[in-house]
């Protein structure tokens, strides 16, 4: 079994979609200048509609410390998820104030990991644009990783018997014209649950 976080929600449609399909976890974006960023509002009515079980993450990259710690604070979310630089100082404040935190990097500087958790991603976040699981999978990181870029139903079984991540994460994967596809996240989500030996990530993060 490998994990799954859809990440990407916007709409009350959404969590109706991923409440069905249960994934681990899911991404609300935050970041400035993205397709998927919602406000707070929007992110705090549909954390309250999602199931208990499925994680919050928040996706940032410039975004302010304050910010960031008003959402957790609020109970929106429950991890971070930052596309920063390695030497990132919102990296340690975060895990001072015991705060989990996914730090999203290239495979190039996957060692220079600071945070609870690493996440690898191609330099364009949210393209869709697949990494080399070839050259990834002679270079492969020592602790469990998150796997993104590019990942859809028809290539995650691929992408998961190279790498072996411990969780995927997937946002235009499963969309269809720029919105959640229902089918997509279902395909998507029992793929990854039927694939891959287990090494659970995010399972010690309270459920507040």
């Amino acid at each position: 079994m490998t994990q799954i976080k859809i990440c990407g929600l916007m709409r009350p449609a959404d969590v109706v979609m991923v409440n069905q399909a249960l994934p681990d976890a899911i991404g609300m974006v935050f970041a400035p200048g993205r397709r998927r960023r919602i406000t707070m509002a929007t992110a705090r009515q549909l954390s309250q509609q999602l199931d208990p079980r499925i994680r919050r993450v928040g996706v940032f990259t410039t975004n302010q410390l304050s910010e960031i710690l008003s959402l957790v604070q609020q109970h929106i979310i429950q991890v971070v998820q930052l596309h920063a630089t390695v030497d990132d100082p919102r990296i340690a404040s975060l895990m001072a104030a015991h705060v989990p935190v996914i730090q999203a990097m290239t495979p190039a500087n996957a060692t220079q990991c600071q945070a609870d958790y690493l996440l690898l991603d191609n330099a364009r976040p949210g393209s869709g644009q697949v990494l080399d699981w070839n050259q990834l999978q002679s270079q492969r990181p020592v602790r469990p990783f998150i796997l993104a870029g590019g990942l859809t139903p028809t290539n995650i079984v691929t992408a998961i018997n190279k790498v072996y991540p411990a969780m995927v994460d997937v946002a235009s994967g499963v969309e269809t014209a720029g919105n959640k596809d229902r089918e997509k996240i279902n395909l998507m989500v029992q793929r990854a649950h039927q694939t891959g030996v287990s090494t659970p990530l995010l399972t010690e993060i309270r459920r507040n």
